[in-house]
């Protein structure tokens, strides 16, 4: 009821394939205060289900996601290490550096229990498979599979 309410997090808890929709909207860059920010909109039929402020930065040479994560007085922040392997793109909070699941609220920035990896590929021209898995603890929690096409 709660995420259902926020508009965020909401993501459908069945195991039956459910379409998602999604938008994707330019972000002022002062106000976000990351370069080239992104908000990525999804929704199921016509309810938000998941909000998400993308950017990326460097650290030492190497490339790192930013996913920014509203909530109310805080953000859940993912920040995700890219690697290409095989043809495949892995997205992973259990990386070096900047790596991690954190929550901000005001000043104050907290590591979370929790982490994320995404392998990617393109199985056909201009379709994408993804497939997430979460953790916390250490412990499974979370598994999608996605297939992502352009319309």
């Amino acid at each position: 009821m709660i995420s259902t309410k926020l508009q965020q997090l909401n993501l459908p808890i069945s195991s039956k394939r459910t379409e998602m929709t999604y938008k994707i909207r330019a972000v002022d860059q002062p106000l976000d205060g990351r370069k080239n920010p992104r908000a990525w909109i999804r929704q199921v039929k016509e309810n938000t289900v998941f909000v998400a402020i993308y950017s990326q930065h460097k650290t030492e040479g190497r490339t790192y996601m930013n996913i920014a994560l509203p909530l109310p007085y805080s953000s859940m922040i993912g920040i995700l290490q890219l690697d290409a392997i095989d043809g495949s793109l892995i997205l992973s909070s259990e990386g070096e550096s900047d790596s991690g699941i954190y929550l901000a609220a005001g000043k104050a920035l907290f590591k979370l229990p929790l982490s994320e990896h995404f392998l990617i590929n393109e199985t056909i021209a201009g379709i994408l498979t993804a497939h997430h898995k979460m953790r916390i603890f250490g412990m499974p929690f979370l598994h999608i599979d996605y297939t992502i096409n352009q319309k």
